[in-house]
């Protein structure tokens, strides 16, 4: 039996899935690879344990289906993006731990590179050439709004280079080498070999020009960054090296295929149509849309990013997120004693048929598009001395819902692209009120997709095309997907009330924390 070995490493544990030419998942091992705290505001990993994680979860996944090494095809690898690390040329140790996207103490450097004197030049002159250049209206447009944040590779790198004595020097001297998790990965597996990334995982860092599809070199010099130590740009079904034997638990694959892990979950849901939108459920709740050939930007601050780069032709989307979905949950079960799971929220959820007029404003870490209010903190409105835990659990699954709803509709606003429908997944999309909820409120049919966690079958579909598994994407479209399908069924005047009421406690929220 040929088969597709795909690796998965997302914030707190990498898995290892086989896959066959049905694209069903023969088998599957993980193993927990847990964030190191040093100080406040970090989140790191140790390299050396993700690699080890991943030789481990690779070699069980093999022993248990009884694998063949030789029959596997191709190797896939997804991976958490932004999150990146240094490493020496030389031998190959990592000379910082892996940095991940959600470390925030480069805060001060992203406030002083918002105050630098040329960078609010370049945004003031962009504002005023914009109307005249139209050929390059978008690359203005996108420049004249951007603001630097901690979630950028390029600010964190900054941090570590001016944090880190010496270390520009020996960048400057070609003796240091930067990557995303799935370069690390790929640096590792070809024993040293291959230094690249795609262009998904390269999007996601704010250091390419995704329009111009290269590294940004305005960037690079405002902020010190010495281009030798980046790694190439391949697409994302490219050849990325051969496994190493004597470094892959003896195994010899072709890497065919790597793409972060929002990219690959929309790959997955096989979004391949322009105004095609999935919507993963983790820690946050991540909105994708695909736009298409040509980048697009939302007036409000969403810039594109390229969704997958498949045989010179690249697919662009934009991504606007609720931060607290998954965390959100967890808060509620060791915060305050509600509920610990999506199950037991969901089941909490289904004893009354409405909150009885309590909104929930999940803003416990900010809101993020379309309102962009770091500072918001998440509230509850309309409780009475009738008040139940069971209404401020299904308040909690509608805000979320409520919250996803206001992103859709911000995004069809700043890009006049229809919604007509949402494929769903990620362990919140569990809970079958949330997604009812989301159905009614956007009055669009909500697909929840049949595995969970779509990023291992999106690069599984991506190496099958380089493996000719399937020879196109119309092929991929016609692989069997059984999606549970919950179809809008609230009340038109209903809908407007509640909507009109939830605008009502969003403008408190901001007003709150203005």
């Amino acid at each position: 039996m040929k088969t597709i070995l795909v690796i998965d490493s997302g914030g707190s544990n990498i898995r290892a899935l086989l896959f066959d030419e049905h694209g069903q998942i023969v088998a599957r091992e993980h193993e927990s690879t847990p964030p190191l705290l040093p100080e406040p505001g970090a989140l790191e990993h140790d390299p050396e344990m993700l690699w080890h994680a991943l030789l481990s979860v690779s070699k069980r996944v093999v022993e248990a289906a009884g694998q063949d090494p030789k029959d596997i095809v191709a190797l896939g690898i997804c991976n958490q993006r932004a999150s990146f690390l240094l490493w020496d040329r030389g031998t190959g140790k990592p000379i910082t731990n892996l940095i991940g996207w959600a470390d925030v103490r480069a805060a001060k450097t992203s406030d002083a590179a918002n105050r630098l004197v040329k960078w609010r030049l370049i945004k003031e002159l962009c504002k005023i050439v914009r109307p005249i250049i139209f050929s390059q209206s978008a690359v203005i447009t996108a420049a004249s709004m951007l603001k630097f944040t901690t979630d950028m590779a390029t600010i964190r790198l900054k941090w570590v280079l001016d944090r880190e004595h010496g270390l520009r020097k020996r960048c400057k001297a070609g003796e240091i080498a930067f990557g995303t998790l799935d370069t690390w990965f790929i640096h590792k597996l070809t024993g040293g070999k291959v230094h690249a990334t795609d262009f998904t995982n390269a999007s996601a860092t704010g250091m390419l020009n995704t329009f111009k599809r290269k590294w940004n070199g305005i960037f690079l010099r405002m902020f010190g960054i010495d281009r030798s130590i980046l790694p190439s740009i391949k697409d994302t079904n490219a050849d990325f090296g051969t496994t190493e034997p004597a470094a892959f638990n003896g195994m010899a694959i072709p890497i065919r295929a790597v793409a972060g892990d929002q990219m690959a979950a929309l790959f997955g849901q096989r979004c391949f149509e322009p105004g095609s939108v999935k919507i993963s459920q983790g820690s946050g709740a991540f909105v994708d849309l695909n736009v298409g050939p040509k980048p697009k930007l939302s007036k409000r601050g969403l810039f594109p990013l390229i969704a997958w780069r498949i045989d010179g032709k690249t697919t662009y989307m934009l991504e606007g997120f609720v931060a607290t979905a998954g965390t959100l949950i967890d808060w509620l079960g060791q915060g305050i004693g509600l509920s610990d799971t999506p199950k037991v929220l969901n089941e909490l959820a289904a004893e009354c048929d409405d909150t009885e007029g309590v909104f929930f404003i999940p803003a416990n870490s900010g809101i993020r598009f379309p309102h962009f209010n770091a500072d918001a903190r998440g509230c509850i409105f309309g409780m009475s001395l009738s008040t139940h835990k069971r209404h401020v659990a299904r308040a909690v699954l509608e805000g979320i819902a409520l919250s996803l709803h206001e992103v859709i509709r911000g995004m069809e606003r700043d890009t006049r692209v229809s919604i007509k429908s949402l494929k769903v997944d990620g362990g919140v999309s569990k809970s079958d009120i949330l997604l009812q909820s989301l159905a009614n409120f956007a009055n669009v049919s909500v697909h929840r997709a049949p595995e969970p966690d779509m990023t291992a079958t999106g690069i599984a579909y991506i190496a099958g095309l380089s493996a000719g598994f399937w020879k196109d994407f119309n092929e991929i479209a016609q692989i069997n997907q059984k999606y549970a399908t919950f179809e809008p069924r609230m009340d038109p005047a209903a809908r407007a009330k509640k909507l009109a009421a939830w605008k009502k406690a969003i403008h408190s929220v901001l007003s709150m924390y203005s």
